[in-house]
């Protein structure tokens, strides 16, 4: 939604009720925004990609993948 000047004259706090309804991050909590820190679906909710990355590598060091054996006979 464009913003413009005579909007702000009108009505100085449109920015500041604009911020309050942009999601945030449900672990970290900064506003996300797409091309800045990324946004992703999570099952806990919308997450930015470094906690969403944070949450998948806990993820994958909880289940480690096993080296093989060595086969014998």
């Amino acid at each position: 939604m464009p913003i413009y000047l005579k909007d702000l004259v009108k009505n100085p706090d449109l920015l500041k009720q604009l911020r309050q309804k942009q999601p945030t991050c449900c672990r970290c909590g900064v506003m996300l925004q797409e091309t800045v820190t990324g946004k992703r679906d999570t099952p806990d909710g919308e997450a930015c990609s470094d906690c969403y990355y944070g949450m998948l590598g806990e993820e994958i060091e909880k289940h480690p993948i096993a080296s093989g054996g060595i086969r014998r006979g």
